[in-house]
């Protein structure tokens, strides 16, 4: 952390005014987003002690390593990158900002994106479903405690109410979802957007069929020609089934799947980054 920064921050830290994790978010949104992000990375910090007892406190790196496949300050920049062009791309499509959005992270995991979303809005205006428990008793373990819920592998509806969102996003969920799932999730999410609200998922393209190790050659080649010829591969994991289906394993889809099997969604845009070259980001709204 830059000394300016740091000078930043430990005057937050010290002010007897912040007594609230809103009112410690608040002030710390005047950091530049990357700032903003290794702050929260670091805690608990103890140069920073009121904040550490305020902000939730991040998951191990056995935790972040294990269950995305990557930790600390290298997944953090994939994390930015994502922030950002989500950010950016709202407001160019929607003509507003997230400044105090109300925002869904579906398949929130221990909450690695979810954290950084309190840049842009509060934490009552934030949510989080994920189907594993496990996931759930993470972000409550590190202090994500509000608007956290359990929600089905293969959804009708979501455990948030009549809640509608502004953004609702799906960072490395589509990337593993079997048709059926990924069909369920695209239909029940439609329901729980604005009209003027965007949904942002990551696919995975036909390429990753040929960098994923450890694959028989032939199997490597169906998948590829099931990605080119029907759109979507999905290679599923040893897992028990659910309601007949094994809904989680490795899975590519093509844009024009999405175009020909999701009728609530129009594609309003694309982007990736250079830093994850082989998850697309693709920004949709109600059609």
């Amino acid at each position: 952390m830059l000394e300016y920064v740091e000078n930043i921050v430990c005057t937050i830290d010290r002010d007897p005014k912040v007594r609230t994790r809103e009112a410690a978010l608040d002030r710390l949104r005047t950091l530049g987003v990357d700032d903003f992000g290794e702050l929260l990375l670091s805690m608990p910090n103890d140069r920073y002690p009121k904040l550490s007892s305020l902000l939730p406190r991040m998951a191990s790196d056995e935790v972040q390593q294990n269950w995305t496949g990557g930790s600390s300050l290298s997944l953090l920049r994939l994390t930015c990158n994502f922030v950002r062009s989500m950010a950016y791309n709202f407001t160019r499509l929607t003509k507003r900002d997230l400044v105090g959005a109300t925002i869904l992270d579906y398949g929130c995991c221990y909450g690695r994106i979810l954290r950084m979303m309190s840049y842009f809005t509060s934490e009552k205006q934030l949510y989080g479903v994920d189907p594993w428990d496990r996931s759930l008793e993470e972000c409550r373990k590190c202090g994500l405690t509000k608007n956290i819920f359990l929600s089905e592998y293969l959804p009708v509806d979501l455990p948030v109410g009549n809640i509608q969102f502004d953004l609702i996003y799906a960072f490395s969920v589509f990337t593993h979802t079997s048709e059926r799932a990924t069909l369920a999730a695209l239909n029940a999410l439609r329901k729980y957007v604005t009209s003027n609200g965007l949904l942002v998922i990551t696919i995975r393209p036909v390429e990753y069929w040929k960098d994923l190790e450890g694959m028989a050659d032939e199997l490597r080649i169906d998948l590829i020609r099931r990605h080119r010829s029907e759109g979507f591969a999905f290679l599923p994991h040893n897992r028990p089934p659910i309601d007949g289906d094994i809904t989680y394993g490795e899975t590519s889809l093509a844009l024009d799947w999405i175009l020909q099997n999701s009728g609530g969604w129009r594609i309003a845009g694309i982007d990736r980054s250079l830093d994850d070259r082989l998850q697309i980001y693709v920004f949709l709204q109600p059609a």
